[in-house]
């Protein structure tokens, strides 16, 4: 029985458990629905259990389907590594690349990396996902995507991590803000301000917090969690409160003086971009290729 699982019926099955709607996933898949549910359908009668449970307009895995996931995610992946396995045979970079990358990288750091890439390997295809670094991290686990680029720590045992580059984060605030153009503030004038962070799970409010200080030595006036660096910004020019962000998301407005930037005496917000990948991951021609166009400060050993 299990030999008449098909390759499409794990995607179909990996679509629909990412997205708890089958009408999404059918329509990413571009399938109808009824195919769609008929495949789901055909693969629980030869698992003989239902992988899936109707809550309202969702749907969620069952204590069956939960399980079937990774084994599902693992097979996937061996059949893609065998794939690229028999390109790389050819010694050119060809097929797919899946970069997960935190918001800060994706946004403002990586687009010259990836233009790069193109231009040397136009055959490369890249997809990108772009969430928060614990997001990243739990996608690289799923064997969703084959490496990422992240600026919080990652410390599972099951990845390697390698210093891409450092980077620097600095405080904003607007023009209008009483502070005026001054280049320095004490920790006790930054704790004073409304201040707006990222979300929880963020990489740069996570190495922020852990340079500043626990909550419970060091009060912040924290006014919004917002969830994207852009809308920071925003906030921030509209003198709603200042922020810390990473200076290379405000080069422009800093060139253009829509946002004044300041640093707090006494401490460095330096902080480490890592380049993670699984332990012992077979590395595609497009991801050797890839890794050698980013360049990575720390060396990357090659398996």
């Amino acid at each position: 029985m299990l030999d008449q699982i098909t390759i499409h019926q794990l995607d179909l099955f990996l679509v629909a458990a990412k997205l708890k709607n089958f009408s999404r996933a059918a329509e990413q898949m571009s399938i109808s629905q009824p195919a769609f549910s008929a495949q789901i359908i055909k693969l629980e009668k030869i698992l003989g259990a239902p992988l899936f449970e109707r809550i309202g307009r969702r749907i969620e895995l069952t204590d069956a389907g939960a399980v079937f996931a990774g084994y599902a995610q693992k097979t996937l992946g061996t059949l893609r590594e065998g794939k690229q396995a028999i390109d790389d045979m050819s010694r050119k970079v060809i097929g797919a690349l899946r970069i997960g990358a935190s918001t800060t990288v994706a946004n403002y750091i990586l687009p010259e990396y990836l233009g790069r890439y193109k231009s040397l390997y136009p055959a490369g295809k890249v997809e990108m996902m772009v969430d928060n670094t614990n997001m990243i991290e739990q996608a690289l686990l799923r064997n969703e995507i084959d490496m990422g680029i992240v600026e919080g720590p990652v410390r599972n045992k099951s990845v390697d991590a390698y210093l891409f580059r450092t980077d620097e984060l600095v405080v904003i605030y607007s023009p209008k803000h009483h502070w005026k153009n001054r280049a320095k503030v004490t920790l006790a004038e930054f704790q004073k301000e409304p201040l707006i962070v990222r979300e929880k799970g963020s990489g740069t409010r996570k190495v922020f917090m852990d340079i500043i200080g626990s909550p419970e030595k060091v009060t912040l006036n924290i006014i919004m969690e917002l969830g994207d660096t852009e809308a920071i910004k925003k906030s921030a020019q509209a003198n709603l409160g200042i922020a810390v962000v990473s200076k290379s998301a405000v080069e422009q407005e800093l060139k253009e003086k829509a946002l004044r930037m300041a640093v707090i005496e006494g401490y460095t917000f330096a902080r480490r971009l890592t380049l993670v990948i699984l332990k012992n991951r077979y590395l595609s021609n497009p991801l050797k290729a890839f890794i050698q166009t980013l360049a990575p400060e720390e060396p990357f050993e090659a398996q």
